[in-house]
């Protein structure tokens, strides 16, 4: 009974001495097999275009947050009097397809993010090859908005830090000045949609406030409308003061001097690691196999 466990750790031993005796005899090959495949992903991360990326931090405009209690009113006759400006707002508004279409129809971010695919010419863009593989696309044809909301899915990055209280937004392209402008143009059209919808929700309020004027005939409700009225006049003129509605800018985007990815060396050792260890299970278990055969 007390010679089992020794018996069993013996057996363990000589396997374990067994594959030393199997890598020591195949090392040049492994290290020869992970030698080829670290530079052959070298030279495939070279095929690669360099991205960079540029960010800026911003957070909801300090008179934005302030909560108004006579908004409460308005919303007891069934008016929409909207809300502050919160940080899940602006991570809804930076990743909703709305902007992300309206961004790209406006500036002509093509010759950024496709680079050699894009004819200025014609407008149109050649398929990659991906596409060309699993024959979705046959021909160029002119990006789309839902090309533009899948570019921006796998390029653009917002990210909330609720203990601070303000919003990253990111982009990815091939271009250094590309991608900061592009962060740029984000925060441009953010401001411009938040402030349209500011005025556009301020007009339709006011002209319901000024018609249950017109039909309220009780003093202290006229008086109340009046005051509505007038606090809806100011949210309005807020809202024309482009600058300072909807959010601030903490850090503008910068042009960034160095690339964001690939990591080319890293990728390098870790394929030389990955083949390493690939290479040993190959060699160890091809020897067990051919063992276990001659055996038999």
């Amino acid at each position: 009974m007390e010679e089992r466990p020794h018996m069993e750790t013996r057996e363990d031993e000589i396997d374990l001495g067994i594959y030393f005796a199997i890598l020591r005899k195949e090392w040049w090959k492994i290290a020869l097999f992970s030698l080829a495949v670290g530079v052959a992903t070298l030279l495939y991360m070279f095929t690669k275009p360099n991205i960079y990326q540029a960010a800026a931090v911003i957070t909801p405009s300090v008179d934005e947050k302030k909560q108004n209690p006579a908004l409460g009113a308005l919303a007891s006759f069934g008016v929409s009097v909207g809300g502050p400006s919160s940080i899940e707002d602006l991570d809804t508004l930076f990743k909703s397809n709305d902007l992300a279409v309206r961004v790209f129809r406006k500036y002509n971010l093509w010759p950024i993010l496709l680079a050699d695919r894009f004819d200025p010419a014609t407008g149109k863009a050649n398929p990659g090859w991906t596409d060309r593989l699993f024959g979705n696309e046959k021909g160029p044809k002119p990006p789309g908005d839902w090309d533009a909301i899948r570019a921006v899915k796998d390029r653009l990055k917002v990210s909330v830090n609720k203990k601070a209280g303000t919003v990253s937004v990111s982009f990815e392209s091939p271009s250094a000045d590309g991608s900061a402008n592009i962060v740029k143009y984000f925060l441009d059209e953010g401001k411009n949609r938040l402030q349209e919808e500011a005025l556009d929700r301020a007009t339709k309020n006011k002209k319901f406030i000024e018609e249950q004027i017109g039909k309220t005939v009780d003093a202290l409700n006229r008086d109340r409308l009046y005051s509505l009225l007038g606090q809806e006049v100011e949210r309005e003129m807020m809202a024309r003061n482009r600058e300072q509605f909807g959010f601030r800018v903490i850090d503008s985007p910068r042009v960034p001097d160095r690339k964001f990815k690939p990591k080319r060396s890293q990728s390098a050792i870790l394929a030389m690691v990955l083949s390493f260890f690939a290479g040993c299970v190959f060699f160890i278990v091809r020897e067990k196999s051919s063992s276990a055969f001659l055996d038999k």
